[in-house]
Order: structure tokens, then C-alpha cells, then sequence
């Protein structure tokens, strides 16, 4: 049997609306990795903590500051052998009260600052003492030489310039 039908050629897409798509897939993928990059530099990016000098006019008594937390360091040791507060609360009020003293002797704000922000601030023996009060302040289970922590920051006090 004999037929008068050819078979057709496979039937041809046209390569432009392929291309087309194709083209829009990668310019929104590129954009995509544009957009969380520059998301991800601006979380990174971490602003130096400005470092503020006291006015020429103000004149501040330091050996009286100097006095006044030397004063607190001792209360917190007596509450500390009394057994008043507990090892992690004694590591907390000394920390609180060295950068309380660095506050009030630079007007830098310590006392908001982390220890990152410490770091960058460039204040010398502030961090290594900070860092050395992180893990009794915050681990599970407080543990720490107190004796040597509280003789530490009053180092720091009577030593500043």
C-alpha cells in the first residue's frame, strides 16, 4: 500500500524565546547574588566605637574617682566573703564598676560597650580584665579566682593615668 503522505520534520522551536528566558533567569539570579551580598556587607560592617576626649575645660579630681571605686571594689569584697551576693554577682559588680570608673575618668561609655567594642576602643588593660570576667559572669556554673579578679581591678584604678 502505497500513500501519498510524507512524514513531516520534527517540529522546530524557535531559539529566541529559549534565549529569552534563559537571559531573564540570569539577570534575576545575578541580582539575587548582588542583593544578599550587599545585605550581608552591611551586617558585617561594625562602626569603631568613637572615642571621645573629656573638653579642655573639664578638669576631673581623679584621685577622688579613684578613692570612690577603690571604695566600691572593697564593698564588693566584703559582701563577697560575707556571703552576701555569689561569685557570678561579685564577677557583674566589678566589671560594672571598673567601666563605670573608665566612664567617669574618659566619658567613653564603657558600660554600653561589648568586649568587641572594648577591644576596638583601645583602652588599655580594660579589655584583658573584661575578657578574664566574661566566663564567671556568663557560664552555666561560675567559677573564677575572686581574690585575684578583685585585686585585678584595683590594679587597674590605682594605675590609671
Amino acid at each position: 500500500m502505497q500513500t501519498s503522505i510524507n512524514l513531516q520534520s520534527m517540529y522546530n522551536y524557535s531559539v529566541w524565546p529559549l534565549l529569552l528566558v534563559f537571559f531573564i533567569f540570569a539577570i534575576m539570579t545575578i541580582g539575587l547574588i548582588v542583593v544578599l551580598i550587599k545585605k550581608n556587607k552591611k551586617q558585617v560592617v561594625v562602626k569603631k566605637p568613637e572615642v571621645k576626649k573629656a573638653p579642655e575645660k573639664s578638669i576631673k579630681n581623679i584621685p577622688a574617682i579613684k578613692n570612690k571605686y577603690i571604695k566600691k571594689l572593697n564593698g564588693i569584697e566584703s559582701k563577697y566573703k560575707e556571703e552576701k551576693i555569689d561569685l557570678r554577682k561579685a564577677y557583674q559588680e566589678i566589671s560594672e564598676n571598673v567601666r563605670l570608673f573608665v566612664f567617669e575618668v574618659t566619658d567613653i561609655t564603657t558600660q554600653n560597650f561589648s568586649l568587641s567594642e572594648i577591644k576596638k576602643a583601645n583602652i588599655p588593660g580594660l579589655y584583658e580584665l573584661i575578657e578574664e570576667y566574661y566566663e564567671p559572669e556568663f557560664a552555666e556554673k561560675s567559677v573564677g579566682d575572686f581574690d585575684d579578679a578583685i585585686n585585678k581591678a584595683r590594679r587597674i584604678v590605682s594605675e590609671w593615668n
